[in-house]
Formats: structure tokens, C-alpha cells, sequence
């Protein structure tokens, strides 16, 4: 690869989140955060099938979960930091089989790729049912969002892109593709940095208002699980054949045709 190309690929977007999120202040705090959150939910989830798509943080996911298998999407081949598999695909159209993977894990891949929705469609295939998904995305509705943040990092001009949906338009599009969500988690409050006293200060602030859940948070962690809809096969019909009842019939009167009984004789006296 010559010199042209490696400017190319440590110019891309992907490549300077990552670098905003190990080098600046704020994007390690976000990170710390995001980890502490990843920490308990992966513990919960078994499987043995992972795939990760996104930016790369910097988290050692493969230390944090039970998943026996991690592979990791990349546009292109590059050395990983961690020990998850490689596998070079575009994020909208993975080369994976359907409903083979227990758990995807989006980091700021909707703020990454022309197509959310393809993005989205394509992991709701490849999860298995019941599969888990945890996305990390920038609520551009923030008081002061993420995006600011991510302009300066990628170097866009236009902000709309660096931004990712809001909570509310992403809980709409995950329930159109049978997804059960979970309280989002706000994350990055205060998206202010700084050294010394006010930087510390921030941060402590920030990490009670994120350990509180407080909204609205510029970033946001979001935990999904897909949903399989039941079919509830209805009872045969079988037809009953009728059947013939017995009614009580009157026993015969025994005796002659036409004729009283002997005792209903000796009841009986001529009339005067």
C-alpha cells in the first residue's frame, strides 16, 4: 500500500472517531462509560456467535462477554487491537448467513453509513431469534450533542452527518423490525472537557448524572432483543354425529283390547 492510500485510510472517518474517542478527553470519558455498560449487559448474554460493527472505541469486548465467538466487520484489513476475528464487508451487507449470530454490537455505525435502515434491516437477518443487539449512537437532540464533537473529529462540514438519530426515531425504527427495546441509557451529559480542577470537576458531574440516567444524554447506549412473533395453531374442527336419545315411553296397560282392568272394574258402579 503506498503513502497516497495510508493517507486515505487515516483520513477516513471511521479511522479519526476512533482516534477521538483514545485521544481527547471527552471521548475517553465517553468510552469508560460505554465499557462500564458493556460490562454488565454482556455478562448476561450467552451465545456463541458476535459480530461488531462500528467504530473501535478501544474496548476490549472480547474480556467483557461470555460469547465464545467475536468477529469484527471492517471496510478494510488492518492490524486490530484486540483478538477478534476480521471479516472485510461493507456494514449494510454483511456475508453472513441469517439468524446465525446471538449478539451485534453497534458502535456509532449509524453515524458511519449513507443506509441506517439497510444497516438496521441487514442486522435484524442475521440475528437468531431472540438474538441481542447493543447500540451505541449520538443523539443529535441533546442540550449540546455529540455531534459537535464528532464534526471536529471526522472533519465533515456538514453536521447532519456526524449525528446519529434521535432516541425517539431510532425506538420507531427498531420496533418496525420486531425489536423489544429497553430504557435507553443516557450517556455524555456534559459533553465538556478540560484539565486540572474544571476537568475533573466536569467529569465527576457528568458521571453522576449518567450513573442517575439522567436525559438527555449526547450519547446513548441502547439494549434490543428480536422479537419472534407467535403463531397459535387453531384446534381441529371434527364434526360430532348425532345420536338417537331415548325418551320414556308409558308401559301398556295390561289387559283386554278395549277393556278396563279387573281392578279398575271393581271401581267402577252403574249410575242410577
Amino acid at each position: 500500500m503506498d503513502r497516497s492510500s495510508n493517507r486515505q485510510t487515516s483520513g477516513s472517518p471511521r479511522l479519526q472517531l476512533q482516534q477521538w474517542y483514545r485521544n481527547s478527553v471527552v471521548g475517553r470519558r465517553l468510552r469508560e462509560q460505554i465499557a462500564a455498560d458493556m460490562r454488565v449487559i454482556l455478562e448476561e448474554w450467552f451465545g456463541y456467535h458476535m459480530v461488531i460493527i462500528g467504530a473501535d472505541p478501544g474496548i476490549d469486548v472480547s474480556s467483557l462477554t461470555r460469547v465464545q465467538t467475536i468477529t469484527r466487520i471492517l471496510p478494510e484489513q488492518h492490524e486490530s487491537l484486540h483478538a477478534e476475528r476480521q471479516m472485510i464487508a461493507l456494514d449494510e451487507e454483511l456475508p453472513i448467513a441469517t439468524e446465525s449470530i446471538d449478539v451485534v454490537v453497534l458502535v456509532n455505525a449509524l453515524e458511519l453509513t449513507e443506509h441506517p435502515h439497510q444497516l438496521l434491516r441487514e442486522v435484524q437477518r442475521v440475528l437468531t431469534p431472540h438474538g441481542h443487539l447493543l447500540l451505541v449512537g449520538s443523539n443529535g437532540l441533546s442540550i449540546r450533542g455529540i455531534g459537535r464533537y464528532l464534526t471536529a473529529a471526522v472533519g465533515w462540514r456538514n453536521r447532519r452527518k456526524a449525528q446519529g438519530p434521535s432516541v425517539s426515531k431510532l425506538e420507531d425504527w427498531l420496533a418496525l423490525l420486531d425489536f423489544s427495546v429497553a430504557p435507553v441509557r443516557h450517556k455524555l451529559v456534559l459533553p465538556f472537557g478540560g484539565r486540572g480542577r474544571v476537568g475533573r470537576w466536569f467529569a465527576r458531574i457528568d458521571d453522576w448524572l449518567v450513573d442517575h440516567n439522567i436525559p438527555p444524554g449526547s450519547a446513548y447506549v441502547v439494549y434490543a432483543h428480536k422479537m419472534v412473533r407467535g403463531h397459535i395453531q387453531g384446534l381441529p374442527v371434527q364434526r360430532i354425529r348425532a345420536r338417537l336419545m331415548g325418551l320414556p315411553v308409558a308401559k301398556p296397560v295390561v289387559g283386554a283390547r278395549g277393556s278396563a282392568s279387573r281392578s279398575q272394574r271393581n271401581h267402577i258402579r252403574p249410575v242410577d
